[in-house]
């Protein structure tokens, strides 16, 4: 680019200028740019000198964004975004779907049906690389410059600046191991959870309190809430399963996540004839229209995977119904005692 002398300047500052600032700071900058923090530094001063301005108020304790600095760091996103929208015009002209693709998704979808199916899309298209981003809280799409999204949430959400596609509604089962479903009361319906010591997820939206509330509608249309205070809350989805494995209480989860350890016989699904909430699974994104190739090839590949999952989840549902609802059928597999 050059400037108004006819001097070219180095758009690679303007790059590492916005890793700065997205970053908060020169070290975890120069970690994700594989650079020294003192060469990054090097580059913001003589970009500074260049532009005649103080975009950036640092000192051994403190990094401060100037009110210029951060103008400055705005058009800098927008270039880029820019920059990555012309690579990919470039890679959609070939018409086979190829290039960079950002996503990022719960670890609990990665470490189920998501992980099993990303595979199988990268075999399809040989040409497409993927940097996934594996994390529970609850991402920036546009700030973060990620192409997708994926979102699991209990309470269903609109935003006007992204487009949201609705992948697919998961029942949420309640499940305990053998030994903490066989020590529950032979007390009919939501009372026999009484005294249960539970396990809970929380979703990225969700606040962090001491007590959870959980809801459901029992066989005659009447609903139920049971509150109560966790033994463990945890974002990970994989932890809570792996605590009701381990007996650290009963634990309300997506049955998909549920279905292998309840086939296995390692799980007892609690209360089968009450129907409990539901999660929405989103593919997000920020445009509807215009979407690069290969970004679009992997929306249509996940709305096609989680179409044949809904069917293959359901089938496994009477397998699910057929487990034991009484305290006698219990401590029978169990081979535990009755109090």
């Amino acid at each position: 680019m050059l400037n108004a002398e006819g001097v070219f300047q180095d758009l690679n500052d303007f790059v590492y200028f916005a890793a700065v600032v997205r970053h908060n700071g020169f070290s975890a900058a120069g970690r994700v740019l594989n650079m020294p923090k003192s060469k990054l530094s090097r580059h913001i001063t003589a970009l500074e000198a260049r532009l005649g301005v103080r975009l950036l108020e640092r000192t051994v304790k403190r990094f401060r964004v100037t009110e210029i600095g951060r103008a400055f760091y705005n058009h800098c996103e927008n270039m880029l975004r820019e920059a990555d929208r012309a690579a990919k015009a470039i890679n959609d002209a070939t018409g086979e779907p190829q290039g960079l693709i950002r996503m990022s998704m719960p670890s609990g979808l990665l470490e189920g049906s998501l992980g099993a199916m990303i595979p199988e899309f990268l075999n399809r298209y040989p040409k497409v690389q993927l940097q996934i981003l594996t994390t529970d809280r609850r991402v920036d799409v546009i700030d973060e410059r990620l192409d997708l999204a994926v979102r699991a949430q209990l309470i269903e959400e609109t935003d006007s600046e992204l487009t949201m596609r609705v992948l697919s509604k998961v029942d949420l089962i309640l499940v305990a191991n053998q030994k903490v479903a066989s020590s529950l009361p032979s007390i009919e319906g939501v009372e026999c959870l009484a005294d249960a010591p539970t396990v809970s997820f929380a979703g990225p939206l969700t606040e962090w309190q001491d007590l959870d509330v959980w809801e459901f509608t029992g066989p005659d249309g009447t609903r139920y809430r049971h509150q109560h205070k966790p033994r463990m809350s945890c974002r990970s989805v994989s932890a809570v399963l792996e605590a009701i494995y381990a007996g650290v209480g009963v634990g309300l989860l997506p049955d998909h996540i549920c279905a292998e350890g309840i086939r296995d016989g390692r799980l007892v699904r609690l209360l089968p004839d009450h129907q409990m909430s539901q999660a929405t699974i989103y593919l997000v994104f920020t445009a509807s229209r215009g979407l690069p190739t290969a970004v679009r090839a992997l929306v249509d590949f996940l709305v096609e995977q989680f179409r044949t999952l809904r069917v293959t989840t359901q089938c496994q549902k009477a397998d699910m119904q057929a487990q034991p609802r009484d305290r006698a059928q219990l401590v029978e597999l169990s081979g535990a005692q009755p109090a």
